[in-house]
């Protein structure tokens, strides 16, 4: 298997998993911890997003791929920005643990992008 394809299979794990989190979540499951009410939703709605339009880009190897992946990891480091700075106080470290995860996840992703993308100038 390709780096691409390995790329695209932990977009879709990162995706997949935050659609399970945050879905149960909204359903009422009570993870043992504060959850705030706007987390799971996001979790849910990037999740969805994460799996419909990265993971596939991706896979397909398409051109906007790499694009995309740069968007969703600002995205995720944008959101976990506000939870540092904004909720600090309130938002339980699992979903800073969670966020953390996400984060390096998409550093991975877009290193085996790139990796796959560098020009081989060997003779």
């Amino acid at each position: 298997m390709n780096s691409i394809k390995v790329a695209a299979a932990l977009a879709f794990f990162v995706g997949a998993f935050s659609i399970f989190a945050g879905g149960m979540a909204m359903r009422g499951w009570n993870p043992g911890w504060s959850v705030l009410k706007w987390l799971p939703v996001y979790n849910f709605g990037m999740g969805i997003l994460t799996v419909l339009i990265p993971a596939i880009l991706i896979w397909k190897n398409h051109p906007l791929a790499f694009v995309a992946a740069i968007i969703f990891f600002v995205i995720h480091l944008i959101a976990t920005a506000i939870l540092l700075l904004a909720f600090r106080d309130v938002v339980a470290m699992q979903s800073l643990l969670a966020m953390t995860f996400r984060l390096v996840v998409w550093l991975i992703v877009l290193a085996l992008m790139y990796s796959a993308q560098k020009p081989n100038l060997s003779f």
